[in-house]
């Protein structure tokens, strides 16, 4: 009896990294570019620096949380997308609230915490459906990577097919129009502040316990009842090929920042 509780506990676990593993660590690759970037960023342009981007950026942040409040039905109390004089670092929040006895809206946190993750890729991606049509056909490659699968084979797709539209992005043709860089200033403002914050993932953290707490009980149940259910989350496991594919844009446009900022604080440090 003890081998069969450490074994549905143990598939529990694996089940709950199925659903939410890839924007776990989604999540904290975005989160440690940003922070990198914005200490370069701070430390040779100050508050200023931040606030350039924050314009564009935090209110598509924000909207990310604000839209999954809705979407989990989670009452929203009072929002700002964006505070022109923000105070204690706080350039825009989401405040609500939602029925503790309810599994849906308790679950949405999860997703209002990652929420921001969405609503910045999701840009990313119009902007260059809108700005970089040609660039944006050889990203709707990734959506041949549905195969089923999600190892070692289907990541390096992934990485090859980010390369290819890299360089896709920054063709010679693309540098000398003007779209691109509209588009580049965008992209670089908004994937500025996809990372989430403290409380975000405070609020994450909610939800994948109650998500983990959901998957134990129907795993549970499914031994009991003797119903088989690894087909549902292989193809759950599936899914996370898309949310990869589609991530990898904020990825690219973060760790371009990054360079950047970090190439700002070392020629400034050299000259001072």
């Amino acid at each position: 009896m003890e081998n069969i509780l450490l074994t549905i506990l143990q598939l529990s676990l694996f089940e709950t990294l199925c659903v939410t593993g890839s924007l776990i660590l989604i999540g904290f690759i975005l989160g440690f570019i940003e922070n990198r970037a914005n200490f370069y960023i701070q430390s040779v342009f100050g508050l200023k620096g931040i606030m350039i981007t924050a314009w564009i950026g935090t209110p598509i942040h924000e909207l990310g949380h604000l839209l999954m409040c809705y979407l989990f039905k989670h009452k929203v109390n009072k929002f700002k997308l964006f505070n022109l004089k923000p105070r204690d670092g706080i350039l825009g929040y989401v405040n609500h609230s939602w029925n503790q006895k309810s599994l849906y809206q308790n679950i949405g946190n999860f997703f209002i915490g990652m929420g921001p993750i969405f609503s910045g890729t999701f840009t990313l991606i119009l902007g260059m459906y809108l700005f970089l049509p040609d660039s944006f056909a050889t990203f709707a490659n990734y959506l041949t990577l549905g195969s089923g699968q999600f190892d070692s084979r289907t990541l390096a797709s992934i990485f090859a097919l980010t390369a290819r539209l890299f360089k896709s992005i920054f063709s010679t043709e693309n540098l000398t129009s003007a779209s691109f860089w509209i588009y580049f200033a965008l992209a670089i403002a908004i994937s500025s502040h996809i990372a989430l914050s403290k409380e975000d993932l405070k609020g994450a953290g909610r939800g994948l316990v109650t998500i983990f707490s959901f998957i134990l009980l129907v795993n549970v149940i499914a031994l009991l009842l003797n119903i088989d259910l690894s087909g549902f989350f292989t193809g759950i496991l599936a899914l996370n090929v898309y949310l990869v594919a589609f991530s990898m844009v904020s990825v690219v446009f973060s760790s371009i920042r990054l360079v950047l900022s970090a190439f700002a604080y070392i020629l400034v440090s050299r000259i001072i």
